[in-house]
Order: C-alpha cells, then sequence, then structure tokens
C-alpha cells in the first residue's frame, strides 16, 4: 500500500493534522520525514494511505491548513 506523507513544521502541528484528519475518517501516523524532505530540523509528518489522500485534500482545504510539502 502506498502512502503519502504530510509535511508539518512541528511535531504539535503535526498531531493538529493527524487529529484533523481523523475527523474526516483519514487514518494516519505520526513519523520523522527522511532527511531529504525535511523542512527544517523539527519537521514531522503525518503518513496517511495513498487511498484516502483525496478525502485529506478536502478535509485541508476545509480547514484552511496547508502542511510545508506533500510527498
Amino acid at each position: 500500500m502506498d502512502k503519502v506523507l504530510l509535511i508539518c513544521r512541528s511535531q504539535t502541528e503535526a498531531l493538529a493534522l493527524k487529529r484533523m484528519l481523523a475527523g474526516a475518517g483519514v487514518t494516519g501516523r505520526i513519523v520523522r520525514p527522511p532527511r531529504s524532505l525535511a523542512v527544517g530540523s523539527c519537521s514531522f509528518a503525518v503518513s496517511i494511505p495513498r487511498c484516502y489522500y483525496m478525502a485529506a485534500q478536502q478535509r485541508m482545504r476545509d480547514k484552511n491548513f496547508t502542511p510545508c510539502r506533500i510527498v
């Protein structure tokens, strides 16, 4: 199963994103992104299954949230 990484600036932001996505039924895990993809030293990411990407994208749009990077 393919995964999508929604990279955030901090662990706190990643946790908030994970909770926001859970409200739309999207399950995710908080992980550390690879160094080549990290935005800064404190970067964390929410890993979600690719099949939930459209629902996650809609939820982020509804809540006006933009992650630093999507991989």
